[in-house]
Order: C-alpha cells, then sequence, then structure tokens
C-alpha cells in the first residue's frame, strides 16, 4: 500500500490560513475595543444611517483654487532678440518681465499668480505681439491684450 504524507508546501499553506484567521479576528477586536467596547460605540464613530451614506456619496461643489501655482508664458519669435511680458499685474510694463530666451527663437517665463483673470500682451524688441495660443482677446485703449483665465 501506497500512503502519501502531506507535503510540506501543504503544511506551509495551511500555517499560512490560519495565521492569516487569526490575525483577521484579532483586528476585528481591537476596532471594538477602540469604539468604546461595543456595537453602539462603533455606531458613534461611522455612520450607519442612510442619510449619512448618501451625504458622503456627493461630490462636493467645484471651487476656484485659491492656491498660487506657477504659470507659464511663452512665445516662438525667431527674429527677435528681446520678448517681455506686459500685463495688468504688473503695471503695463512699468515693473518689466523678461523672458528668458531659448534656442531656436523661444521665449518662456513662469510667475507665480493665483486664480482670475489676466489682461496681457508680449512685447518683442518694442513691438505688440499677441499670444498665437491664446484667442481669447479683447480691446483696451486701443490695443487689443490677450486674457488668461486661471482657475
Amino acid at each position: 500500500m501506497n500512503s502519501k504524507k502531506p507535503g510540506a508546501l501543504f503544511v506551509l499553506f495551511l500555517l499560512l490560513i490560519c495565521a492569516t484567521l487569526t490575525w483577521f479576528f484579532t483586528a476585528g477586536e481591537d476596532y471594538y475595543d477602540y469604539a468604546s467596547s461595543s456595537v453602539e460605540g462603533a455606531a458613534q464613530t461611522a455612520p450607519l444611517e442612510k442619510d449619512d451614506l448618501t451625504a458622503l456619496s456627493k461630490k462636493p461643489k467645484e471651487k476656484f483654487n485659491t492656491e498660487i501655482k506657477f504659470r507659464n508664458f511663452f512665445l516662438t519669435a525667431p527674429n527677435a532678440q528681446q520678448v517681455e511680458l506686459q500685463a495688468d499685474f504688473n503695471g503695463w510694463g512699468k515693473t518689466p518681465i523678461k523672458l528668458k530666451k531659448y534656442a531656436r527663437g523661444y521665449f518662456e517665463t513662469s510667475l507665480a499668480l493665483p486664480a482670475g483673470e489676466y489682461k496681457y500682451v508680449f512685447v518683442a524688441d518694442g513691438k505688440d505681439v499677441l499670444d498665437p495660443t491664446n484667442m481669447d482677446r479683447v480691446e483696451e485703449n486701443g490695443r487689443t491684450v490677450c486674457i488668461k483665465t486661471i482657475r
């Protein structure tokens, strides 16, 4: 007669299942000990009413982000030597913001701005240049400027 003994992997599997079940039931007891050692105490820490659960599942209303983040302004002007950003937030050039020049006439700057609506225009070698990537524009004091809306 050939009788087989359980293999080492089977014994290891049984030990693993026993350890997992022991941990599971111990963790469950610890939760109820934490919640005043009773089901009533646990009900106070977790919403068990239908209205409470539906209130948690509703999306919060969308709000404007008031956090200040860095916003990029960029322009490709291959023939320009210098590009400045004139905007309502810098007094239309009273405190000039020069864009950094990169290869192939790419100019860029990054500014910390909160949410809001800003009017701006680029000035390349003394001439106004509208942002070609922004078609949101307005006429202001005989000058066409772009509007950047940050949410």
